[in-house]
């Protein structure tokens, strides 16, 4: 049981993936959240990734938990909505949030 999902955060370094267990319906809302936090630091995009990562955590409810989210630099957790690939795209090039599958 759960509520998998995972987000792709795109940087120009890379790719980072979060991966939440019980919060897969409100990625999208979430990830919006967090690149609107995010924004004083658009220009900065280390600064920018560890703030959509910090409320990406929050918002799922796993701060100081154990379990319930993790982070990946290759996407090798469950997604209920889009065939366990991320659903979910946070653009920290384009700035934008896209979502696959929901």
């Amino acid at each position: 049981m759960g509520d998998r999902a995972m987000a792709e955060i795109r940087t120009d370094e890379g790719s980072l993936f979060f991966y939440t267990h019980w919060a897969g319906h409100s990625l999208p809302e979430q990830a919006k959240a967090a690149l609107d936090k995010a924004a004083p630091r658009r220009g900065d995009q280390s600064y920018a990734l560890k703030i959509v990562v910090d409320n990406l955590i929050l918002s799922s409810g796993a701060r100081d938990e154990l379990t319930g989210a993790g982070l990946m630099l290759t996407p090798s957790a469950e997604d209920s909505y889009n065939n366990d690939e991320p659903s979910v795209v946070i653009d920290l090039l384009s700035w934008t949030v896209s979502t696959l599958g929901h």
